[in-house]
């Protein structure tokens, strides 16, 4: 499963920067509020995605014991499910 939504944040994240691409072009040739709240979604949609991918690689690496500088936030996380389990 995990494998599955990694493969689709890397198919969202591949999608929303030629979107986003497309939309802030398009927003730099006839600019309009419109046009710069689209861009400004895909950038937050690939935004998103590009964290989540991030995570999911820190945390393989920090199974690998690869880690040489730790990401706070990301560490929190994976703290708080290693206490679940």
């Amino acid at each position: 499963m995990r494998l599955l939504s990694v493969a689709g944040a890397f198919i969202l994240a591949m999608w929303a920067i030629g979107a986003e691409w497309a939309a802030a072009r398009a927003v730099w040739e006839a600019p309009s509020a419109a046009g710069a709240a689209g861009a400004a979604l895909y950038a937050a949609a690939f935004l998103a995605a590009f964290v989540y991918l991030g995570f999911w690689v820190y945390a393989a690496d920090r199974a690998a014991g690869k880690v040489r500088r730790t990401i706070g936030v990301y560490e929190r996380i994976l703290r708080r499910k290693d206490s679940r389990a």
